[in-house]
């Protein structure tokens, strides 16, 4: 099962000297990064509304495997998906 929140959850990041994630915290509990299998970004929108995000694929050292992702217009940080 998948749980997907479209606009996405509220999550604090931290990250390397290459904007990657390396842990972020998810209703309260810290969560570190073990692996990213993937990164993307998406610019949507220009004409309009600009969606402009830089997305990532991870998997938690407790197992987890969610996308999140970066809005880089504001700079605020979002978990997406979370793979059941």
């Amino acid at each position: 099962m998948t749980y997907l929140w479209r606009q996405g959850a509220a999550i604090a990041v931290q990250t390397d000297g290459r904007q990657t994630p390396v842990s972020f915290v998810w209703r309260g509990r810290a969560h570190r990064v073990e692996r990213v299998t993937r990164r993307w970004r998406l610019d949507r929108g220009w004409w309009r509304q600009r969606r402009w995000r830089e997305y990532f694929k991870l998997t938690t050292h407790t197992g987890l495997l969610v996308v999140v992702y970066h809005d880089l217009t504001d700079g605020t940080w979002y978990l997406q998906r979370l793979y059941d």
